[in-house]
């Protein structure tokens, strides 16, 4: 499904709606309005990677304690990647 932006105009305010997220940008124009909706959606771009980036990090975190906790060294992992590579 594509997303679509319904623009709709209450006294002299402009309000651009996204189909797919329900995000909403208002503005005194069209073209405002758009330009707010976008902005919007980039952030919400922006803080959707920061999540990921947030739980990548404490995914690393994880396994560096149970590596440590387990003994792994630095050439444990260059073994197993070189394994890995020769499967």
């Amino acid at each position: 499904m594509s997303a679509t932006v319904e623009i709709t105009e209450e006294d002299g305010q402009y309000t651009a709606v996204d189909s797919e997220t329900g995000a909403s940008g208002v503005g005194s124009t069209r073209a405002m309005a758009l330009a707010a909706l976008a902005v919007r959606l980039g952030a919400e771009e922006e803080h959707g990677k920061a999540d990921s980036e947030s739980e990548l990090r404490a995914l690393a975190d994880r396994t560096r304690k149970r590596f440590e906790e387990k003994g792994v060294t630095d050439d444990d992992v260059e073994d197993a990647i070189e394994w890995a590579r020769s499967e």
